[in-house]
């Protein structure tokens, strides 16, 4: 029966009410008072009619030692503490907490929050021992009610998807420390110079650490297109690190042209959230090197889109050949690579960090232009993972076929910019959007 927990643990009408949480529309204390009074008002009528037997008594005594002490019975019974509580919603103990988290979270600007409640492992224990099919646990009532009043000194809005900070609480021990969630910020950015890599590249020597090499900066590159856009947002934001993630990426030697590449950067344990992303825009743009386009916020789920779709692009190569090509050449070059399929294995020259696979990609629509007798120029359109080098040398017989393979002549990539990331469209030639 549902009160004979009682006569091993006195709970308190909180914790009482709280076994049966999802019966009654009502407060745990609520239901965990009428539930009681309920009962004793039906072993005082058995007492009174002389109908009360042992098991009604014991009960009784239980009640009272709860702390639920309605009946007219002339009874001294003491109260005792609640067990699974232990007093950690008591006023004075709430004012505390509120008044610890509010100093931990006053030097952090932000507009959401969620409290995580850390039970001790006794008293998981005893929820496990109690539990009851309709049973809420103290974390949650403790999360929800604590969430409430922080919610009032605060002035802010508690969020349960996408918090800005957690407030993570051990009740019983008043122990409290924060969880400050990254803040995303999409894009898209330009690279118009060539020489700088899209994220940052330690130093293959030193690894970061600095050596004669790198000139002691511990970088391969002297600089990226990660480090011009993060460098603003970081000193407005004042975060700890940051991460950036991009709809794929292009090579050193690559500019990323037309309406640039999608990326997200991640700014790690923010204190400022509320910041002018347009003033930041014109701040990176300032740069020379790299623009950024269209900064909006993000959230986490955005990684993975932009990580796990597959983006179809559009090229610009500049093909130098080792004999002279002539218009017939360029125009079978473009009948046979329309819609064709290339299988590539990894090419040699990042075969030292990447695992030797076979890929099969699609080019779909290929133009060219004539330049002088040993250059050409082309637009591909094509998937993305295509490596558009190794389309053109054939890189020794691993991408196949290839522009060299095609017009039997040794070619090779003399300048390649993308000029289309299509990101949730299809594409046409010229790099536009269908």
């Amino acid at each position: 029966m549902m009160y004979e927990i009682l006569k091993k643990y006195p709970l308190c009408d909180r914790c009482f009410g709280r076994l049966f949480a999802k019966l009654l529309h009502a407060t745990n204390i609520e239901r965990g008072r009428a539930l009681k009074i309920y009962k004793l008002l039906e072993i005082e009528k058995k007492i009174n009619k002389g109908e009360a037997d042992e098991n009604d008594y014991e009960l009784l005594k239980a009640i009272l030692r709860s702390g639920c002490n309605k009946t007219r019975l002339n009874m001294e019974i003491k109260k005792e503490s609640c067990p699974w509580c232990r007093g950690i919603f008591e006023k004075d103990k709430i004012e505390r907490l509120l008044n610890k988290a509010i100093n931990l979270l006053k030097e952090y600007d932000f507009n959401t929050f969620l409290i995580g409640t850390h039970l001790p492992e006794d008293i998981k224990e005893l929820e496990e021992e109690i539990k009851t099919e309709y049973m809420e646990s103290i974390k949650q009532e403790f999360g929800r009610e604590f969430g409430k009043l922080l919610a009032i000194r605060l002035n802010k809005q508690p969020d349960k998807e996408n918090p800005d900070i957690v407030v993570h609480i051990n009740p019983y021990t008043e122990e409290i420390y924060l969880q400050v969630n990254p803040l995303f910020i999409k894009g898209r950015y330009r690279k118009l110079v060539r020489g700088i890599s899209q994220t940052i590249w330690l130093c293959g020597k030193c690894k970061g650490k600095g050596c004669e090499i790198c000139n002691y900066t511990g970088k391969k590159y002297p600089s990226s297109v990660e480090e011009i856009i993060a460098k603003p947002i970081m000193e407005a934001t004042k975060g700890k690190d940051e991460k950036f993630h991009g709809a794929g990426r292009e090579d050193v030697d690559v500019r990323m042209l037309g309406d640039g590449r999608p990326f997200i950067i991640e700014i790690k344990e923010p204190k400022i959230r509320n910041i002018d992303l347009k003033k930041i825009e014109e701040e990176i743009n300032k740069d020379g090197r790299v623009e950024v386009l269209n900064l909006s916020f993000a959230k986490r789920k955005d990684v993975i889109a932009y990580k796990n779709t597959p983006h179809k692009k559009t090229y610009r190569a500049l093909v130098e050949c080792s004999e002279k090509v002539s218009e017939e050449d360029l125009k079978k070059l473009e009948r046979e690579l329309e819609n064709r399929i290339i299988k590539q294995r990894t090419p040699k020259r990042v075969l030292h960090r990447r695992a030797d696979l076979e890929r099969i990609r699609k080019v779909y629509k290929v133009k060219t232009n004539k330049v002088d007798d040993n250059h050409f120029e082309m637009i591909i359109y094509c998937d993305g993972g295509l490596y558009i080098k190794e389309l053109i040398s054939g890189d020794d017989g691993r991408t196949k076929p290839s522009v060299s393979s095609i017009l039997n002549k040794p070619c090779i990539c003399k300048e390649l910019d993308v000029l289309k990331v299509h990101d949730n469209e299809t594409g046409d030639i010229n790099g536009r959007n269908e």
